[in-house]
C-alpha cells in the first residue's frame, strides 16, 4: 500500500485549562519560507502559489479568531 506523506500547513486548538480558563492556541507555517522551500525543492509543483495564498488566508483567519475571542471568553 502506498504511504501518504503530509505536512502540516496550519492547526487551531482551543484547550480548557485546570483553573477553568479558555487558551487558544494556533501554528502555521511560515508562507515565505514555504514557497522558497517548495520553489527550491519542488520546482515542478504548479499549485505552491495557490497553497501559499491559501496559508496565508488561514493565518489571517486565525488572527481574527484570536482578536474576537476575548469577546466570548
Amino acid at each position: 500500500m502506498k504511504s501518504k506523506v503530509k505536512a502540516k500547513l496550519f492547526s487551531i486548538e482551543a484547550f480548557l485549562t485546570r483553573d477553568g480558563n479558555v487558551e487558544v492556541l494556533y501554528d502555521v507555517v511560515n508562507h515565505d519560507e514555504f514557497e522558497r522551500t517548495m520553489n527550491m525543492g519542488l520546482p515542478m509543483y504548479e499549485g505552491t502559489t495557490k497553497v501559499t495564498q491559501f496559508i496565508k488566508f488561514l493565518e489571517s483567519k486565525a488572527k481574527e479568531i484570536m482578536d474576537k475571542s476575548g469577546g466570548y471568553l
